[in-house]
Formats: structure tokens, C-alpha cells, sequence
């Protein structure tokens, strides 16, 4: 795997962090693939369409990512894992990211993601 292509997928990731982003649904559409589905870190489940039509409207919240990671799964097919912490009331809430980007004509769309909770410490 290139240094190259590493730097796109972690700028991809980091796109759907952007303010600007989570509030253009033709934006969000060019990242998804079709076929995208999510299961969120709180235990909901979002196709491509929830996604379009919810994440526009909710309350923007700052993110950050750490620790990532890509595998090659095959050619078109790369596995992001990463870090993300969300600042709240509460505190820091940490959550452990799984994304899967497939390469289809062309440009990478993310297919999968997946969030999990971490324990606070």
C-alpha cells in the first residue's frame, strides 16, 4: 500500500468530520457507496438514505481521529480503523471506528463503518 493512498483514505475519513460536509448531502452521496450501511457506536443502524437524510440536520460536534490504521483487503478494498473522541459534557467520549472503503471507477466510497464505545476509565 502507497504513502499516497494512505493520505487519500485517512482525507477521505476526515471529510466526513467536516461541518461543510455533513451538511451537503450531494457531498455525502460522493463518499457513500449505494450500498453503505453503518452501525453506530449507541447500537443504531443507518442505510446510505438515513444517513443523507439525518446527519444534515443534527447539531455539528467536533471530532477527532488518532491511532489509524489501514489494511489491504484486496486491490479495491482497504479496512480504516481509528479513534475518534468526541468532547461532551460528560467529558471525553471515546469510540473505536471500523470503516470499509471500496474503489470502484475510480474514486473510493466508504461501503461499512462501524462504531464501538470505549469504557470510561
Amino acid at each position: 500500500m502507497t504513502h499516497s493512498l494512505e493520505a487519500l483514505i485517512l482525507t477521505l475519513e476526515e471529510c466526513l468530520f467536516d461541518r461543510v460536509t455533513r451538511q451537503d448531502v450531494t457531498m455525502l452521496g460522493a463518499l457513500l457507496a449505494d450500498e453503505f450501511v453503518e452501525f453506530g457506536a449507541r447500537g443504531a443502524a443507518w442505510s446510505r438514505a438515513d444517513v443523507l437524510r439525518d446527519l444534515p440536520e443534527q447539531d455539528f460536534v467536533q471530532r477527532r481521529l488518532s491511532d489509524f490504521k489501514l489494511r489491504l483487503l484486496s486491490e479495491d478494498v482497504i479496512l480504516a480503523t481509528y479513534v475518534c473522541e468526541v468532547s461532551g459534557d460528560e467529558g471525553p467520549q471515546r469510540s473505536l471506528r471500523s470503516s470499509i472503503w471500496k474503489q470502484s471507477q475510480g474514486r473510493w466510497q466508504m461501503v461499512f463503518h462501524q462504531g464501538t464505545r470505549v469504557a470510561q476509565e
